[in-house]
């Protein structure tokens, strides 16, 4: 009795073992404010987008898309906070790859229900996990992601309600939602620019 015992213990022993090296070690990755993208208040007006061209710095007949001076500070989330992202930083032969990955969530598709939408965690990154799992394609485990262990990785973090398209805003008295998605595309590449991205060589 006492060595069937034992036996299932060893036995039960070896598959937690087997089972916790088998896991992925979990990446928190912590969530970084567009700069410059201060919380826009109920009843401001939005400043008029300017998006100049401007050279790329390592090859002149390639233009990028806004200088990082150039963008607006009136472009946010449905409820007018901020935008983010999340970047772990590449190393080695990985230091100038990027990878850049969209969080989904589907649209809102009027004034209704991109309003119910800005007090949800998919229109406010008020109301966003500020540390993200980085698993799958975004992980830094050689085994599990063998192609971008080693590569810039960003998340973009998804709150406009359009898939980074719009720019407009619809205003109902004091309230007001903003549909800036364009605005958040351009503000979080000028600052990846500053970060590595303009002297990206693999992406």
């Amino acid at each position: 009795l006492w060595t069937w015992a034992a036996a299932v213990v060893v036995v039960a022993a070896a598959a937690a073992a087997a089972a916790a090296a088998g896991q992925e070690k979990r990446l928190l990755v912590g969530m970084t404010l567009v700069p410059g993208a201060a919380s826009t208040g109920a009843g401001k007006s939005a400043t008029p987008l300017i998006n100049p061209l401007f050279l790329h710095p390592r090859s002149p007949g390639r233009t990028l898309p806004c200088s990082p001076d150039s963008l607006p500070k009136a472009l946010a989330c449905l409820d007018g906070s901020p935008p983010a992202y999340h970047l772990h930083r590449g190393s080695g032969a990985g230091a100038r790859g990027w990878l850049l990955q969209f969080e989904g969530g589907g649209w809102c598709n009027d004034a209704p229900s991109c309003a119910a939408r800005a007090g949800t965690r998919r229109g406010s990154t008020r109301l966003m996990s500020k540390l993200e799992v980085f698993s799958g394609v975004l992980s830094n485990d050689p085994a599990r992601n063998p192609d971008f262990y080693n590569w810039n990785r960003v998340k973009l973090r998804y709150c406009d309600g359009g898939s980074f398209a719009g720019d407009s805003e619809f205003r109902n008295g004091s309230s007001v939602i903003y549909m800036r998605g364009q605005r958040i595309w351009d503000a979080i590449i000028a600052d990846l620019l500053t970060k590595g991205l303009a002297k990206a060589e693999k992406g």
